[in-house]
């Protein structure tokens, strides 16, 4: 659809990051506040990267069977 690829191509440089920083940050104080550890973010962002690569994985799996 052209009007949704229009609205994608403009908007996810300034969505994406914000929101993944967001994110972060939130799950950073939480761990902070209850756990009183200082690498929540670091854990959140590997937790993205695999879920990313997971769901990757497992559309390609499911699109080539």
């Amino acid at each position: 659809d052209f009007w949704f690829d229009w609205k994608d191509r403009q908007w996810w440089p300034i969505v994406t990051p914000v929101t993944t920083i967001t994110f972060c940050a939130a799950l950073q104080y939480y761990n902070w506040v209850n756990y009183r550890q200082p690498f929540g973010a670091t854990l959140t962002i590997l937790a993205l990267a695999a879920g990313k690569w997971i769901a990757v994985y497992t559309s390609w799996y499911w699109w080539s069977n």
